[in-house]
């Protein structure tokens, strides 16, 4: 069995704060965490700043999600990990995801 190599945390200030490598392994946590934290929030705040690596599926679910719920949600994402970064413009998808 592979070990998780993703994690989110929240900060102080309600941040949640993404880190290691989000690829289509993590699915199931990340739907998981996207469902149950994420659900009934107004203001989501996710830092990408220590994300190493992310696949298109677990872009295309955080992408989702986001237009899910943008009714009503102020949804925000910060410090973008230059390795995010090349990513998201390698597949054309920052302004869907930002």
């Amino acid at each position: 069995m592979e070990t998780r190599q993703f994690t989110v945390s929240q900060d102080a200030e309600g941040t949640f704060r993404f880190k290691g490598k989000v690829t289509i392994h993590n699915l199931e946590y990340l739907k998981e965490f996207l469902d149950a934290s994420l659900a009934d929030l107004k203001n989501i705040c996710l830092s990408m700043e220590e994300v190493v690596y992310a696949d298109t599926a677990s872009i295309q679910l955080l992408i989702a999600f986001r237009k899910a719920r943008s009714s009503g949600v102020n949804w925000k994402i910060t410090n973008i990990s230059p390795e995010l970064e090349k990513i998201l413009k390698l597949n054309d998808l920052k302004k869907e995801l930002i």
